[in-house]
C-alpha cells in the first residue's frame, strides 16, 4: 500500500483554556465534574509504556470504511510504524483506535487497543476478537501493523501538563464521554472558523458499566451491510456487548471537527476510542457510551494535538474515480 498524506493544523488554545470549556460543558451532562490542568502522573503506573503524552503532539485518521468493508479492499493494511517515520514521529508513544490487522490475526478481524512505545520496543497493545460462540476475546498484540483504518495520538511520551478530567453520575442524556467533551469543546471555546481542537489521552472507568462493540469475522456476517455508493456501513453488523466493566482503560483520539472544511474526510464520529480491562483478559473492543449513568465513574489524562496527517483518504479517492 503506498502511502499518501495531507495535513492541517489544530487551533492550540491554552490547557487551561481548554479545562475551563470542559468543566462548564461537562456539567451539563454530569453531576460530579472536576477538570483541571495538572502535572501529568506517571502513566506507567497505569500500565502505559511512557510516563506521559507530552511533545510533540500529532494525530493520524488513516483510511476509512471503504477499505474495511468495500468488498473491492477488505484485507487493506497499514504499518503504523513506517506512518510514524513520515510525519517525524519515529520516536513516539503511540495510543489510540484501531482494527487489527488480518495478516496478524490469522485471518481473523479485531477491535485493536494501541498502546506502544516506539522507542523503547515496548508494546502493550491488546487486540478483542470474536469467537464460533459470539465471545469476546482478548489477546496481546505486538505487530505494528493495523488493518484499513485507525485514529492514533503521537507523542514523545514525555510528562508535562495535561487535562485531568474526573466524573461521577450522568445526568444528562449523552453517554459518550468522548462525544460530551467535544460537545463541551465546540460550545465552550466558540469555534468558528475551522479552528478545530484535537485531543488524546487516556482513561478509566473506575465504576459503572458500558455498551462496547467488536467486529465480527467477515465470513460471520450474515447481511449486505455496507453501500459501495455511500461509501459507508447502512445495516448494524458488528457484535455489541453490554454491561461490560468496569476497571477499564480507554485509549482516544478526538477532535471538535475537520480543520480543513472538509476537505481531509476525517472520522464522522470525531472521536475514536478503544479500550481493555486493566484487571483481567477478558473485556476489550469499541467503547461506545455507558449504560449505568448513577453508576458512572471517570478518570482521565488528555493532552492537546497541533496537527492531523490524514492517511491514505480512501473517500476522496473513490469520489475521484465517480
Amino acid at each position: 500500500m503506498k502511502l499518501k498524506f495531507e495535513s492541517e493544523k489544530f487551533d492550540i488554545p491554552p490547557l487551561q483554556k481548554i479545562a475551563e470549556a470542559l468543566n462548564i460543558g461537562l456539567k451539563e451532562n454530569y453531576k460530579d465534574v472536576n477538570v483541571k490542568v495538572i502535572d501529568c502522573p506517571n502513566l506507567k503506573n497505569w500500565g502505559c509504556p511512557a510516563e506521559g503524552i507530552s511533545g510533540n503532539e500529532k494525530i493520524i485518521d488513516v483510511g476509512g470504511e471503504p477499505y474495511m468493508h468495500d468488498p473491492k479492499f477488505i484485507g487493506t493494511e497499514f504499518d503504523y510504524e513506517e506512518i510514524s517515520k513520515k510525519i517525524g514521529a519515529e520516536k513516539s508513544y503511540a495510543l489510540g483506535a484501531g482494527s487489527s490487522a488480518m495478516s496478524c490475526m490469522d485471518g481473523h478481524c479485531g477491535e485493536l487497543t494501541i498502546n506502544e512505545n516506539l522507542m523503547t520496543n515496548d508494546s502493550k497493545s491488546i487486540v478483542a476478537s470474536v469467537d464460533i460462540n459470539k465471545k469476546c476475546i482478548v489477546k496481546k498484540y505486538s505487530a505494528r501493523k493495523h488493518g484499513g483504518l485507525s485514529n492514533i495520538y503521537f507523542s514523545d511520551g514525555k510528562k508535562g501538563k495535561v487535562i485531568m478530567i474526573k466524573i461521577n453520575i450522568r445526568t444528562g442524556k449523552q453517554g459518550s464521554l468522548t462525544q460530551s467533551m467535544r460537545s463541551a469543546l465546540s460550545k465552550h471555546l466558540n469555534i468558528t472558523q475551522n479552528k478545530h481542537v484535537a485531543l488524546g489521552g487516556v482513561f478509566r472507568i473506575l465504576n459503572g458499566k458500558i455498551k462496547s462493540h467488536v467486529q465480527p469475522d467477515y465470513k460471520d456476517i450474515k447481511i449486505d451491510y455496507y453501500d459501495t455508493k455511500l461509501m459507508k456501513c447502512t445495516k448494524d453488523f458488528l457484535q455489541f456487548y453490554q454491561p461490560v466493566g468496569s476497571e477499564l482503560q480507554c485509549y482516544s483520539v478526538l477532535w471538535t471537527g475537520d480543520p480543513s472544511g472538509g476537505t481531509l474526510n476525517l472520522r464522522d464520529s470525531g472521536e475514536h476510542t478503544h479500550f481493555h480491562s486493566y484487571n483481567h483478559d477478558k473485556d476489550a473492543g469499541h467503547y461506545h457510551f455507558d449504560v449505568t449513568p448513577e453508576e458512572i465513574q471517570y478518570e482521565g489524562y488528555f493532552n492537546i494535538s497541533r496537527e492531523v496527517f490524514r492517511v491514505n483518504n480512501i473517500y476522496k479517492e473513490l469520489a475521484n474515480k465517480i
